[in-house]
């Protein structure tokens, strides 16, 4: 069982835009106790249909992960669902994530290194939401938080990950080494240079810590409490985002 760190190290979201988009999670590869929560529309008798969203576009990276942008939803309605996209992470022959930048997925957490870092994501003025359970592999266990849903547990851990959908990269590592955002964006199989975040393609414009940022965002590296913004389409000015104290 993973450290709950959701009263040591958890942090807050601050204001900000509205979120009204959902990227999927790599290693959604089965059914998690996360469908139980995920928003699902009901037939006049009763069954449960797939979320269908609005204005999907599909984007496929790597070995057939699947990866979606939707636009139809706020952040309090939206929660990660397989049954409309799952982003899969091919498995070893022993059943293990591989490694990805030299980073493995491991059974437990180490505190070695234990940071975080908050990252918003907007395209064309509207807030990505970033899903709970990027860097983690199924099945998962899942439960309450005042950020929302929360991974508690999981198969593996990648050293960089989300526990919640609040923005908050977790990098708790066995190792010291510089981890960037493009380590980050390889573990979620999602595309990250200056000219692409995800499927959004276009000039992007990073900030870090509420300065634009000259560094090529996937070259940003990642330390403690810093607060990264990258705006594709739109130059969104960074807003305000406060850790906990103590944390």
């Amino acid at each position: 069982m993973v450290e709950d760190d959701r009263v040591a190290s958890a942090d807050q979201p601050g204001s900000g835009p509205t979120k009204g988009e959902i990227l999927k999670s790599n290693v959604d590869t089965t059914h998690a106790e996360a469908d139980a929560r995920s928003s699902k529309p009901r037939t006049a008798s009763g069954s449960i249909v797939p979320l269908v969203l609005a204005g999907v576009l599909l984007f496929v990276l790597g070995a057939g992960a699947a990866l979606l942008w939707s636009t139809t939803q706020t952040r309090a309605q939206v929660r990660p669902t397989p049954t409309v996209a799952a982003a899969s992470a091919a498995t070893s022959s022993g059943g293990t994530l591989p490694a990805i930048n030299g980073i493995s997925c491991d059974a437990l957490e180490s505190t070695i290194v234990h940071i975080h870092v908050h990252l918003a994501i907007f395209v064309n003025g509207d807030e990505q939401q970033i899903p709970f359970g990027v860097g983690i592999g199924q099945p998962w266990q899942v439960s309450d938080s005042d950020e929302g849903p929360f991974v508690t547990d999981g198969a593996c851990f990648y050293w960089l990950h989300t526990h919640t959908e609040d923005g908050i990269l977790h990098i708790e590592s066995p190792v010291r080494r510089r981890f960037s955002l493009g380590d980050f964006f390889a573990i979620w199989q999602m595309q990250l240079s200056e000219n692409q975040v995800g499927p959004a393609q276009g000039q992007v414009i990073a900030y870090v810590n509420g300065q634009r940022s000259s560094t090529a965002p996937q070259d940003i590296t990642l330390l403690p409490h810093e607060r990264i913004q990258l705006d594709v389409g739109v130059d969104v000015p960074p807003y305000p985002f406060d850790f906990p104290d103590g944390d």
